[in-house]
Parts: C-alpha cells; structure tokens; sequence
C-alpha cells in the first residue's frame, strides 16, 4: 500500500471545494433515525408494501369530537350549558338602594340603628348577576360613653341571571366550618322555613371561652341568594360592652331577614 503526496495536485483543478450547505438538515449519529420534519404526524413503523391506512373509524371518531367541541361552545356562548333554565328570583325583585328594604326593626329594640349612606350602599346589574349591598353600624346604649366596641349589620343580595346556585349554596355555607382554627370556630347549621334552603353560621372567637363574634343567615330561594351578617368587636379587656346571648342575636337576625325578603317581594 502506496503512501500518499500531500503535494500531490487535485485531479480536478477547475472544480473549487464544496462548501457545507447552511440550509442542510444536519444528519443525526450513527444507528438514530432522523426526526419527522416539523407538522408531520408521529407513527410508528410502517408495514409491508407501502404506507399504512388510517381506519375509517378514527375519521369518524375525530368528527364527533369537534361536533362536540363546537356544540359545547355554543351552548356556552348562549349562556344555557351549566343552567337548568330560565331565571327563577322566587317574587324578589331588583333593589337598587337596599338599605331601602332593610329597616332593621328588630335590631333597632336592642341597638341605636344609624342611618346608612352612600359609603355603606352597593348596587351593580351585569349581564350574568345582579347585586345589592346595604350595611348599618349599630349603637349599643349600654356600652358606654367611652366603649370602642363596634356592631355591624351587613345585607346583601344577589340575582343569578345565567347560573343556578342551587348546586353550590350549601356547599358554600358548609365550607365556613373549614375555616375553624385555634382562635376562630364556625359552626354551619340548616334553618327551615325560608326560601327552598338557608343556614345559619355562627362564628365565635377565642380558645379557652369562645365568645359569639358574628353570625349570618343565608338563604337561597330560586336563583336569588341572600346573606344578613350581624358581627361585633369589643373595644379591650376594660370594656364593660357585651353582646347580647346568641339565642337573642338568632332572634333578631331571622325577624330582619324575614322582613327584608318580605319588602323585595313587594
């Protein structure tokens, strides 16, 4: 076997040296199959005599997915996937100024009842849900000159245009009692006779005598949801206020809320 002569001339003087083309898929190592280019579907090995025939049946399977797909969008786009029908408010009707059908009269033989103002009303109708809010601080005369205790009463109310929240409401209210820890328990509790379901939650702080802190009435009745909140914060330890016994503030609260879905009624 001959050396070669690095002097040795080109046997093809006129033909200039290729260049690598930059363009050029660049070839995978030795033994690896080269990738599909790019939008080609995967698949595996074909078999003898030619390329590999999709069943008719895939076909028909892909049609009934995008059918689906798109009878689902539409049924989204209308509002109607998801809702049981037409809204059902149960008689009660929109009230912009709630504060208006929320008086208070049971609240007001305990407490000083102030009046609400703009601060303390919300009103908004949106093409899904409608939403009322009214809230009221609360005097106690026999807290004192001098006491920093506060009382609340919140009210709020919510017509469901698009979505029935049947489904959810007790799940909601039941779920209050997941946020029991080691300063606050709640406690979620059925109550018959208002609406076609309602619950009252009591919140109560503390861990070595748990006092009431607040407590709620919710309602559902159709596709209207309904909430009045009663809370109160004591001003310290030298404060002489105290609310009154849970079974009192119960009292109160259902005689309210009555009165208040009563008024939307008209």
């Amino acid at each position: 076997m001959s050396t070669p002569n690095p002097y040795q001339q080109s046997p093809y003087p006129n033909v200039p040296p290729q260049q690598p083309n930059p363009y050029a898929q660049p070839q995978p190592p030795y033994g690896q199959v080269p990738p599909a280019p790019f939008g080609a579907p995967a698949g595996g090995p074909g078999g003898p005599g030619g390329r590999r025939r999709v069943p008719g049946w895939v076909w028909a399977l892909g049609g009934v997915v995008v059918a689906s797909a798109v009878w689902a969008g539409a049924l989204f786009a209308t509002g109607t996937l998801g809702s049981g029908g037409e809204a059902d408010f149960a008689g009660h009707q929109y009230q912009e100024n709630l504060c208006e059908s929320t008086p208070l009269k049971a609240f007001g033989k305990r407490y000083t009842v102030e009046e609400s103002d703009s601060d303390n009303r919300f009103a908004s109708q949106q093409k899904a849900i409608d939403q009322s809010y009214c809230g009221r601080s609360l005097e106690d005369p026999k807290a004192g000159e001098n006491s920093l205790s506060s009382v609340f009463v919140s009210t709020s109310a919510e017509w469901h245009k698009v979505t029935d929240p049947a489904g959810e409401f007790a799940s909601l209210q039941l779920a209050n009692e997941d946020r029991t820890d080691k300063t606050y328990t709640y406690e979620a509790e059925p109550l018959k006779g208002y609406g076609d379901e309602a619950y009252v939650v009591t919140e109560r702080r503390g861990s070595d005598k748990p006092a009431l802190g607040a407590m709620t009435l919710a309602v559902r009745d159709g596709w209207f949801t309904f909430e009045m909140r009663w809370s109160w914060f004591g001003g310290g330890p030298d404060d002489k206020a105290a609310p009154p016994a849970e079974h009192e503030i119960r009292a109160m609260l259902e005689a309210d809320a009555r009165a208040t879905l009563d008024a939307l009624k008209g």
